[in-house]
């Protein structure tokens, strides 16, 4: 797989995950990605921001910042009796009578996601 091929599809599978979560979570009070946040700019902040849509005076939601970090493990390999290609995930080559080469690296994705956790 070419960079720009994983970049593209890594962007389109956190936006796409994004929006499947959201849709999922949209008869619970919990938000994903919600709009209209004031964000907390203070560096010892225990909340990333706050709704700035406080209607009715009701209590101000706060805004946690959900952080992820991935390692995605990409192999190529090359067997005796296949082609060589590039394999993003958890691979096993090998088995009686052939013979392979692998080589692999392990890229890291972190990205944050702003989320109002439901009222407990």
């Amino acid at each position: 797989m070419e960079l720009k091929d994983f970049i593209r599809e890594t962007l389109v599978q956190i936006a796409q995950g994004i929006e499947e979560a959201s849709s999922e979570l949209k008869d619970s009070e919990a938000l994903v990605n919600p709009r209209n946040v004031s964000i907390n700019h203070s560096a010892n902040a225990k909340h990333y921001g706050v709704l700035s849509e406080n209607k009715d005076n009701s209590p101000l939601r706060f805004v946690e910042e959900i952080t992820f970090d991935v390692a995605v493990h990409a192999t190529e390999g090359t067997e005796a009796s296949a082609k060589a290609g590039i394999s993003v995930g958890s691979i096993g080559i090998g088995g009686k009578g052939s013979s392979s080469e692998t080589k692999s690296s392990e890229s890291r994705i972190q990205f944050r996601v702003p989320m109002v956790m439901p009222h407990s």
